[in-house]
């Protein structure tokens, strides 16, 4: 790091501590709010958001920033904090940084005059943390079958960062792999890979007989129709952000279950996306002349 700064890290889980204790050994002030349950050793821990973000040089909130009715996500905290009265106690111009930002909190940043970044639509973070998602996703698939990975008949769908590292480490596994993806383009590289590749379009067709269906879609393209096509044992696992690929009124068949498996990098592998997240903010900090 080029200078040492001020940081207020708010809110969040296991990847705020790694991510206050990253920028402490970088010689970084780090004052920490909402995080009572966590033990950061040096960062000094403040009662209030406004005592936290005073005379900071930029924010660190969490990922995602909100939960539930409005609510900071601060499973680490004693108390409930609305997210508002933390927007609201950044002073005007400090960069603020967060991930799966919602439109509502972007309004009212730019009401405050507070810089709020969703650093989740960085190209840098989403290719790092499409391997803990991976190494997540096939951890869940383990625990949650009563088969091996090796010889499983899987169906992955999307082509995209995480679905296409995901089908080359379960081809890698001995599993035998087909991957449902929209464009040309991306069905020929699957293809390149020494993999099978459909279109989308043709899911009806390639459900029934798959033991594991990984989507990472955010898209319902797992409709009713779909899902009574699947085998009853069949385990589906959703990495898409919300709404997610199962639509909302299609219920899969008896003995299949569907397992929302969001924040994957967070729950398997924290302090390793708190390095990510650490790399792009700072990286982002030194391009506005912050660092």
């Amino acid at each position: 790091m080029d200078k040492s700064l001020t940081l207020a890290v708010i809110g969040g889980d296991e990847r705020q501590v790694f991510l206050a204790s990253l920028a402490l050994a970088d010689g970084h002030a780090v004052r920490t709010f909402a995080l009572d349950r966590a033990n950061i050793a040096g960062a000094a821990v403040c009662s209030d958001a406004a005592s936290c973000t005073e005379g900071a040089d930029a924010v660190l909130l969490p990922v995602p920033v909100m939960q539930g009715d409005g609510l900071l996500r601060a499973p680490l905290a004693r108390t409930e904090t609305d997210v508002m009265q933390v927007l609201d106690a950044i002073p005007a111009g400090v960069p603020a940084f967060g991930g799966a930002v919602p439109f509502r909190l972007h309004a009212r940043a730019v009401q405050c005059g507070v810089r709020l970044i969703d650093y989740l639509s960085r190209e840098e973070l989403a290719i790092r943390n499409a391997v803990p998602t991976c190494e997540g996703a096939l951890q869940l698939a383990m625990e949650q079958t009563d088969c091996t990975i090796q010889g499983a008949h899987v169906l992955v769908i999307g082509a995209g960062r995480i679905g296409f590292l995901l089908a080359v480490r379960l081809h890698a596994l001995g599993a035998q792999v087909i991957v449902a993806a929209r464009s040309l383009r991306d069905r020929a590289r699957i293809e390149s890979a020494g993999l099978a590749a459909v279109d989308t379009a043709q899911l009806a067709q390639e459900v029934h007989g798959r033991e594991i269906i990984f989507n990472t879609v955010p898209a319902p393209l797992l409709t009713g129709e779909i899902l009574r096509a699947l085998t009853p044992s069949c385990i589906v696992i959703d990495l898409a952000s919300m709404p997610g690929g199962v639509a909302p009124d299609a219920d899969p068949p008896t003995g299949c279950r569907v397992i929302h498996a969001l924040s994957l990098p967070g729950k398997v592998a924290p302090r390793t996306a708190a390095a990510a997240i650490y790399a792009t903010v700072t990286a982002i900090l030194r391009e506005e002349g912050v660092l």
